[in-house]
């Protein structure tokens, strides 16, 4: 009994087949490239004031020359 108990377990948890197809899915490996968002046709304006992009210019000067957001901006 527990072993048909087992089997009929792993087959509600998706454990043998997860659907009722018998084609074998093809997986791949790694993020999906196929679509990207399209640029804004015009950038839009900054909401930030001139003293918050001082304080942020600041504060990321303060992080050196190694710190990871360099290379973002």
């Amino acid at each position: 009994d527990s072993e048909i108990l087992a089997e009929v377990y792993l087959e509600l948890i998706g454990g043998r087949q997860p659907d009722l197809s018998l084609n074998p899915i093809a997986r791949t490996t790694g993020p999906d490239t196929s679509w990207r968002p399209s640029p804004r046709p015009t950038p839009l304006p900054t909401r930030l004031t001139e003293v918050e992009t001082i304080a942020h210019a600041t504060f990321v000067a303060k992080l050196g020359a190694t710190a990871i957001w360099l290379k973002r901006t």
